[in-house]
């Protein structure tokens, strides 16, 4: 799924960096409801969870955009567009996962395809001749029409719908550094589970966002990208984790939290687990991927920037870079959510020590705003704490061997890979436990092209891969 690269040895053209707009939507008539919370489903509608994932473009490090519309065309004719309010998205932090963009109330019946419009294209790559974070913007509009093969049957039971960016075969550049795009989507369609932790039957992992108001048992969420505002409910079941964080009590307005959540049969969204992100109400977060690192111990880190949220970060920071001062008492954490880390054969450590180029962070600032904005290309904050967070990696698999529930096997990366070019790494130790998941596969074995998703540790200087999912790209 590599893009067509060209030479590459020319010099590349000046980084050029512009906002991600919050454009209005595409003119389409719709009988979906314009807000991201649907009403409960009538006898004619039926709740539908849009989502959007990535499969992987190698030499690409970050891509923001703007999803303007997305417009289903049903068998009659009639059109439907699932997501009334443009919402920006970042695409590689989405590497063997899907994040939802939208849920809303749609008239039952068949659909032959969707029409997806966005634009503001913010893109970051290693550039293979400078080894250097390199940034470029397309205006857009961009438009992929997606055929449903099956078509797709809205019935009487809530049901998820996610959409593919083939970032490979969509984008391209060539050796004088112009960059040209026809995007290439697929669709994908799957019954609601209710629980469980699948982004393809609607559910939603650690989405981060700020609460915006709380009332009894529920509490709503606004976050930068994806879905602008999702009430959530609690029960008893749901798990609440962070220092001093223990129930619905706890929380308030202003409060910066990661949630999973399950989408319900009557349309509503069942939070299983929701984390205080230890903000405060005017911290912020910024995450990336550490493309540079200053100091031994770290005292900075360079990150090109794929999520953020709180004071300062906008959408338009997508792509682009983030400068972080790590003071030495700033504590460092995993996050291991949905990995299963249990029976290793090394210790997954990371700090000081361990930190290491090209692995995906998330770096939380209690207070103040991002110092540069970040309108245009770089920003700075000062890191009150510092997580490893799960990251997406692409390549052929070897040296497969497996014992008891757990494997391990050897990933070889693309010649292209911006993980490659960044570190000089080739291959990477993967490690498949019990916990791990499949999407697209049902196994793994020698020679399959498979997209990881997990963890990366730096082991004394050894690249090893904890998986959370395996996925068919």
């Amino acid at each position: 799924m590599s893009p067509i690269i060209g030479t590459r040895n020319a010099a590349i053209a000046a980084l050029l960096m512009a906002g991600l707009a919050f454009l209005g939507c595409g003119g389409s008539t719709s009988s979906a409801t314009p807000s991201t919370n649907p009403p409960p489903p009538t006898s004619n509608t039926t709740t539908v969870q849009v989502s959007l994932g990535d499969a992987p473009a190698d030499w690409i490090m970050a891509f923001g955009m703007t999803v303007n519309s997305i417009t289903l065309t049903g068998s009659g004719g009639n059109t439907v567009n699932m997501v009334p309010t443009a919402s920006p998205m970042e695409m590689m932090q989405l590497m063997a996962t899907v994040q939802p963009i939208a849920s809303v109330a749609v008239p039952q019946g068949t659909y032959t395809q969707a029409m997806v419009t966005f634009s503001a294209v913010s893109m970051g790559y290693m550039d293979p001749v400078s080894h250097t974070y390199k940034q470029k913007t397309l205006p857009g509009p961009f438009t992929a029409t997606v055929p449903f093969s099956p078509v797709m049957t809205v019935g009487t039971s809530p049901m998820a719908l996610s959409f593919d960016m083939n970032m490979g075969s969509s984008v391209a550049i060539d050796g004088a550094g112009n960059v040209t795009m026809t995007p290439v989507m697929t669709a994908s369609m799957g019954s609601v589970a209710g629980t469980g932790m699948n982004p393809w039957q609607g559910t939603m992992q650690h989405r981060v966002g700020s609460v915006s108001s709380v009332s009894g048992a529920q509490f709503t969420m606004g976050s930068m990208m994806g879905i602008q505002q999702v009430t959530f409910m609690t029960n008893t079941s749901t798990q609440f984790a962070g220092t001093g964080f223990t129930g619905m009590g706890s929380m308030t307005t202003g409060m910066m939290v990661a949630v999973n959540a399950a989408l319900q049969p009557d349309g509503t969204y069942l939070a299983q687990r929701v984390e205080s992100m230890g903000a405060g109400v005017s911290g912020m977060m910024g995450g990336g991927v550490v493309t540079a690192i200053t100091g031994n111990p770290p005292t900075q880190i360079t990150m090109a920037a794929n999520a953020g949220q709180g004071g300062g970060m906008m959408a338009s920071s997508m792509a682009g870079t983030l400068t972080v001062t790590i003071p030495a008492s700033t504590p460092y954490s995993i996050d291991s959510d949905g990995v299963d880390l249990t029976g290793l054969s090394f210790t997954p450590a990371f700090g000081p020590t361990s930190l290491t180029k090209g692995q995906r962070v998330e770096v939380v600032s209690g207070s103040g705003m991002m110092g540069g904005g970040m309108m245009g290309g770089s920003g700075s904050l000062t890191a009150s704490q510092v997580r490893l967070e799960q990251q997406g990696l692409h390549g052929t698999v070897s040296g497969y061997t497996a014992s008891g529930t757990q494997a391990r096997f050897t990933l070889t990366l693309p010649t292209d890979s911006a993980f490659t070019t960044l570190t000089g790494a080739t291959t990477v130790q993967v490690y498949q436990q019990a916990g791990t998941q499949f999407h697209g596969l049902t196994a793994v074995a020698n020679t399959n092209d498979v997209v990881t998703r997990g963890l990366l540790f730096n082991d004394a200087g050894t690249y090893r891969f904890v998986a959370s999912w395996i996925v068919a790209p």
